[in-house]
């Protein structure tokens, strides 16, 4: 068995079994109500646009920065996010060290093999890390966008079949001659979801059906037939509804509309019978005057009744531009 698929399996194994009484002052973490700031990932410029697939506590953790340019083109950079809830001083740590992954660190530094692929002399924005199992090996797919021969458009990369990473393909059947940006799959893994400005300039949330669901990812996303794009309109509006992240029955996006708090808002919306609710605002604990902009969320395996989540925003007392931050919500 691949040693990173045993490492993960052992992981999470533990985080089980520390779901029953222990002997611990602290059986479980708390997350927190107000965000933090995520003081190892951030820097002077601009951190933003998050992605991480839920492994347990230690996480492949790639985000936007504009950080390599002084401050101009974003690049996508990997750093591997370690969660450590200490059960007996009730400590929540979170930083940018493989701290306990030992000899697996090296399976995931693949990674930057397809970052280096991945990253122009312009923009790459928006990544969605997919990891996957397949015959007992485990393989990762970036999904994600770059506006390196004009509007941004779709592209997709992985390792499945060439430990270099493939080379780099667009998602032809999301893009258009507009901007396409920020793909996410359903739970059902049956649709994708994005954003795009194709319908006067505004940015909406639209979805595709996908054709063979059962199909292996990159035959998905090499598709090259006519896919029917919807516009969701239960969750869009007459104002830009951006950056969708879909996590079980919980679809979190960013929008100005009015009725915020100012500058762009997160919102959730749940799946309910089939029907996506009307998006709720996630209030004044989470939102400030400031923008609040891509979010995502993440079972970290510390809370039973909370879900980490991870946005960037550019309000003040951050280390300069938008930072990103953790908070703990309830979306289940």
């Amino acid at each position: 068995m691949n040693k990173a698929i045993l490492f993960i399996l052992c992981i999470n194994l533990l985080i089980s079994c520390e779901k029953t009484p222990t002997g611990y002052t602290y059986n479980q973490g708390d997350l927190p109500e107000s965000p933090i700031n995520l003081e190892d990932f951030n820097t002077i410029y601009d951190d933003y646009n998050s992605t991480a697939p839920t492994l347990g506590n230690l996480i492949p953790f790639c985000f936007s920065s504009n950080r390599n340019s002084d401050g101009n083109e974003f690049d996508i950079i990997y750093q591997p996010m370690n969660i450590n809830f200490n059960k007996t001083s009730g400590i929540l740590k979170v930083t940018n060290k493989y701290d306990n992954w030992g000899v697996f660190s090296d399976d995931f530094e693949v990674l930057r093999k397809g970052l280096r692929k991945m990253n122009t002399t312009k923009n790459e924005l928006g990544p969605n890390l997919i990891a996957e199992y397949d015959f007992n090996d485990l393989y990762f797919t970036f999904l994600y966008a770059t506006d390196n021969t004009g509007n941004f458009q779709i592209n997709y990369t992985s390792n499945k079949n060439n430990s270099e990473f493939s080379e780099i393909k667009p998602v032809e059947f999301l893009n258009s001659e507009f901007d396409d940006l920020y793909p996410t799959f359903n739970s059902a893994k049956n649709k994708i979801y994005f954003c795009s400005n194709r319908e006067n300039q505004i940015f909406n949330i639209y979805y595709t059906e996908i054709l063979d669901p059962e199909n292996d990812l990159e035959l998905i996303l090499s598709n090259t037939a006519n896919h029917g794009i919807l516009k969701e309109s239960n969750i869009s509006s007459s104002y830009d509804d951006k950056c969708p992240f879909i996590y079980g029955n919980t679809l979190i996006f960013t929008s100005n509309r009015p009725g915020g708090f100012g500058g762009f808002d997160l919102y959730y919306s749940k799946l309910e019978n089939n029907i996506w609710s009307e998006p709720i605002n996630f209030g004044p604990k989470i939102n400030s005057e400031y923008d609040e902009y891509r979010p995502i969320l993440i079972d970290e395996g510390v809370s039973y009744t909370e879900t980490m989540m991870v946005f960037s925003s550019n309000r003040i007392g951050g280390k300069g531009g938008f930072d990103l931050y953790f908070v703990g919500v309830t979306v289940e």
